[in-house]
């Protein structure tokens, strides 16, 4: 399994645990609007997605310094 492919893996897992943590709220969303629903629901999805991926560039970066 190349790193990529590890990234999309983290980046769904974490997407996952975002929503699920946030449930609650999503629920209340949806009970208001469902356009508002969708809208947190899609936000924290692509959030959690971007953020392995930040992490992992911050990582890299850190590493990067060191190693010198």
């Amino acid at each position: 399994m190349n790193r990529l492919t590890r990234l999309h893996i983290l980046g769904g897992t974490l997407a996952l645990v975002c929503i699920l943590c946030n449930i609650s709220k999503i629920i209340e969303a949806f009970k208001v609007d469902w356009q508002n629903g969708t809208n947190l629901l899609s936000t924290l999805a692509i959030g959690g997605y971007l953020l392995v991926f930040l992490i992992n560039g911050l990582a890299n970066f850190v590493f990067l310094m060191f190693k010198k």
